[in-house]
């Protein structure tokens, strides 16, 4: 069913909220609002984002000289602005929660882009929760999102997996890790470590694999990659600005022609089925045909 959209003009809508019982009567908690800021293109800020951030008493922002500079750009008075960031977001989370406590609302946010998505936030976010107090997410940029959905790979199964080990032996484990993962894999990566990236996984993917590499996405030099893994390896492209790396999920092909078909027969052998059913069941598990399955299985008798 069709939602119909809040208005954007007129009284700013009220969303639900804790409420905290005093020693004084009841006071109405604040909320932590998750705004996400643009990637680059300045005008991808939305109209919700920009009222809330005028409106709030604090901004929680991951560099204060960097929110400080975006707030500038976007003609907005900076409130009291508090650094949060990996360091000492855990410690933050408790300050943010006595002035919740107190009725103030708060925005969080990241130097670019939707916060705790591999910006810190997550913390803040954590015991913000468990201590009752309200957290509303502010819709807005991505860049793996915003990668996806233009990059021409398949987009109905994802998975974001964000920046892997910066060391080459463990980045290459946990590569190793997905390579059977049938999802659009979406990666982060610094534009220093993006041959060393092409390079292991167009080894460990192997070299057709269709792969896409984003960089600047919104801005004035946004750029998209588009080839396999072997290609992109060779020709990486420009290395600078921020880099997302898309790569298509193992198609079918892959899996069987990557399938131990020795190991299939062994197990369905072992469940002892008629020579009907054992067909059946190796048929289902290397998408063979039934006839196919079953001459596997006379060729493997013993």
């Amino acid at each position: 069913m069709t939602q119909t959209p809040e208005p954007i003009s007129g009284p700013a809508p009220l969303d639900p909220r804790s409420r905290l019982q005093g020693q004084t009567g009841t006071t109405e908690a604040g909320t932590l609002w998750l705004i996400a800021v643009p990637i680059g293109n300045l005008e991808d800020i939305t109209l919700r984002a920009l009222r809330l951030l005028r409106s709030v008493s604090c901004i929680a922002c991951e560099d204060t000289r960097s929110t400080r500079q975006l707030l500038k750009l976007l003609d907005v008075t900076p409130p009291l602005l508090l650094s949060c960031h990996e360091h000492n977001e855990k410690e933050r989370a408790q300050d943010l929660i006595q002035r919740l406590e107190q009725g103030e609302d708060i925005a969080l946010v990241s130097d670019a882009g939707t916060p705790s998505v591999s910006d810190p936030g997550y913390p803040v976010v954590r015991q913000v929760i468990e201590a009752g107090f309200a957290v509303s997410p502010i819709p807005g940029a991505c860049a793996a999102i915003s990668a996806l959905c233009a990059s021409g790979l398949p987009t109905n199964r994802f998975r974001f997996i964000g920046f892997l080990s910066a060391k080459g032996g463990s980045r290459r484990t946990q590569l190793q890790e997905l390579v059977e993962a049938q999802e659009t894999l979406m990666f982060y990566e610094s534009p220093h470590r993006l041959g060393k990236f092409l390079s292991d996984a167009s080894e460990i993917f192997g070299a057709s694999r269709p792969a896409v590499v984003a960089r600047e996405l919104t801005k004035k030099y946004e750029e998209f990659r588009r080839g396999t893994l072997g290609q992109l390896a060779q020709h990486p492209g420009i290395t600078r600005g921020e880099v997302v790396v898309l790569i298509q999920g193992q198609s079918e092909a892959e899996r069987i022609e990557n399938t131990d078909i020795n190991a299939l027969i062994a197990e369905v052998k072992a469940l002892n089925l008629s020579p009907s059913a054992s067909a059946k069941a190796l048929s289902k598990r290397c998408h063979l045909s039934r006839q196919e399955a079953y001459e596997l299985l006379q060729q493997n008798r013993g």
